[in-house]
């Protein structure tokens, strides 16, 4: 697996990231899956035993083994989007967040998330770009959780991670949370 396989989960930790001890609200997470629904499902990762499970209260830790099996590189990108999600009716509502970049740039540019999941992972070091295809280790990396303000709305959200290839979605991983 490359190491930007290890980037989607990172994209959705940094987007769970959420909050930290001191925050005024907890953060529950109710599911993290692979998305399933690409026509090229299985060609650019296989998402293997990558799974995120709460440690703590709003902490969270990402572990377990993913492949990617073609290079990573800047024809690629990531695209993270958060949605206000309606867990009654199974459907997302609006978009309160959204970054696209061509996969390198992400990856390069990332200081708060990337150098220390990469020290907890087999990942590649930040300027090693394009990932080569192969299988990555992730060994429990912990989430930094400061990410939304103290008066961030309390509710469901939808965050989809997207690996694009020329601006089209060929893997991803989906993570519904709960702010309480």
């Amino acid at each position: 697996m490359t190491p930007y396989g290890s980037l989607w989960p990172f994209a959705l930790l940094l987007a769970i990231h959420i909050c930290g001890a001191e925050k005024p609200y907890s953060v529950d997470l109710n599911s993290f899956d692979p998305v399933k629904d690409y026509a090229s499902d299985g060609k650019w990762v296989d998402w293997g035993t990558l799974r995120m499970k709460k440690v703590g209260r709003n902490k969270f830790a990402l572990a377990g083994d993913f492949e990617f099996k073609l290079n990573m590189g800047d024809e690629q990108g990531i695209m993270l989007r958060v949605f206000v999600y309606d867990s009654g009716a199974g459907r997302k509502g609006p978009l309160v967040m959204n970054v696209k970049k061509p996969f390198c740039k992400f990856v390069n540019e990332d200081e708060k998330t990337y150098p220390y999941l990469q020290k907890a992972s087999t990942m590649p070091k930040q300027g090693d770009c394009p990932f080569p295809k192969g299988k990555y280790k992730i060994d429990n990396y912990e989430l930094e959780t400061e990410f939304l303000p103290d008066d961030a709305p309390k509710g469901d959200y939808l965050l989809e991670l997207t690996i694009l290839d020329k601006d089209v979605g060929v893997a991803g991983l989906i993570a519904i949370v709960t702010l309480t």
